[in-house]
């Protein structure tokens, strides 16, 4: 019997798996979802008499690096026999018996450590192999198996990064909360009197419900400080209701108001967002107000989960500033209950400030109540304010401004948009 010492070089995960022909000849490679995957590999650089001497060097930026020692000796410790191939034809030689193992740690310098272990046994080679006696020209490894297939749903599961529920816009710093995508049942489905009325809301399905892609909307509303800081980065005029040009004293965290929809384009054309639609106000303050299930017959169902109030159903003056509060004016932003808070988290939507949005004052599909003010003149405006009544000031309660047209009527202030890109 001979002696060889082996010394095994690290040379990464090596994902085409090195097999005998008899091997690859069995069955075909589709036939399972399982593939080698060789986990190390050494060479034989000397051979002597009566011992097979094998020097095993696993380096730190090798996959079988990222193991623990203990890890690490298992693999030698599990398996005492290992096959030996020869370089050129990748032809199974024999086999390694292994009886004794050495660990060795070197430190070549901090990106080059690595871990030896000497394996020390008897070479048998296989009946029907015509290379008896081994040499130079050989090598053993180690292989793992894993799946090569996997169904994409599998593999994606779990593996992408969800979107962040809160940001804070680079340019103004405001914080941002995330209203995710999905179906939307907009509207109220009990006073048919009202231009909120959604005469399809009792029976919710896709082909009236509303498709709604993710964005982010302002926590708050947009204050004072943050509207006179704009004014003066653009050298813009303050309103004229800023006695001296100038807001209020000590309500610099107030909701700024009677802005005109002109003046809140130019703010957000300015910091880069966008005013909301009515359907995505209306969205980020009550929820997505239905849930899809799966019937028995497989059919989809939808389950009305919509309430009045970003809060619930139950008006609270503590969550609501409105004439019912009986405080007469506007709060700080971050004064407000966040017991108010809606279901994505957006602050004062009910109450305290009225709020522009970017839509037309249109009549809901399937409405036929009649108003001289529908059309594409009025932009809608939605949220009430604390001058309004509480059934004024409902999630899903509509007004208007426009009059005499856009530049002039200094009717509510406003929360700005952005996109989600995913």
């Amino acid at each position: 019997m001979k002696k060889l010492l082996l010394i095994l070089f690290a040379l990464g995960i090596v994902m085409a798996p090195l097999v005998s022909q008899e091997e690859t000849s069995e069955e075909s490679p589709f036939a399972t979802t399982k593939k080698k995957v060789q986990l190390w590999k050494g060479e034989v650089v000397g051979v002597y008499k009566n011992r097979l001497w094998i020097k095993v060097r696993i380096y730190r930026n090798q996959r079988i690096s990222k193991l623990s020692l203990n890890e690490i000796k298992s693999l030698f410790a599990d398996t005492k026999e290992f096959p030996v191939y020869q370089k050129v034809t990748d032809l199974k030689q024999g086999v390694l018996v292994v009886r004794d193992t050495v660990w060795e740690e070197k430190h070549i310098n901090k990106k080059n450590q690595f871990i030896e272990v000497v394996l020390v046994g008897d070479y048998k080679p296989d009946l029907s192999s015509k290379m008896k006696e081994i040499t130079t020209d050989a090598y053993i490894s180690s292989y793992i198996e894993e799946d090569f297939f996997t169904e994409p749903d599998a593999f994606f599961k779990g593996r992408f990064t969800p979107p962040r529920k809160t940001v804070f816009h680079p340019k103004d710093r405001k914080e941002m909360v995330l209203v995710s995508r999905g179906l939307f049942l907009y509207g109220q489905g009990t006073d048919p009197s009202s231009d909120s009325f959604n005469p399809y809301y009792l029976e919710p399905k896709p082909s009236n419900l509303k498709e709604i892609p993710s964005f982010y909307i302002d926590k708050f509303e947009v204050t004072n400080a943050e509207y006179a800081y704009f004014l003066k980065q653009t050298n813009t005029q303050s309103p004229p209701h800023w006695i001296g040009g100038k807001y209020p004293e000590g309500e610099g965290d107030y909701p700024v108001v009677h802005l005109t929809y002109r003046e809140v384009e130019r703010y957000a054309s300015w910091v880069g967002k966008r005013i909301p639609t009515e359907w995505e106000w209306e969205k980020a303050a009550r929820g997505p107000g239905v849930i899809e299930f799966t019937n028995r017959d497989e059919t989809l169902g939808y389950q009305i989960i919509a309430t009045k109030y970003p809060f619930g159903d139950e008006f609270d003056s503590l969550y609501c500033n409105t004439r019912e509060s009986k405080l007469g004016k506007a709060q700080s932003v971050y004064e407000l209950s966040s017991e108010g808070a809606s279901p994505y988290g957006a602050i004062g939507m009910c109450g305290n400030a009225a709020e522009w949005t970017s839509s037309d004052y249109q009549l809901y599909p399937g409405h036929h109540i009649k108003n001289f003010s529908f059309g594409k003149i009025y932009k809608v405006v939605r949220g009430g304010s604390y001058s309004d009544s509480a059934k004024n000031s409902t999630a899903s309660a509509r007004s208007y401004g426009g009059i005499p047209n856009l530049s002039e009527d200094r009717r509510a202030g406003f929360r700005l948009v952005m996109e989600y890109r995913d």
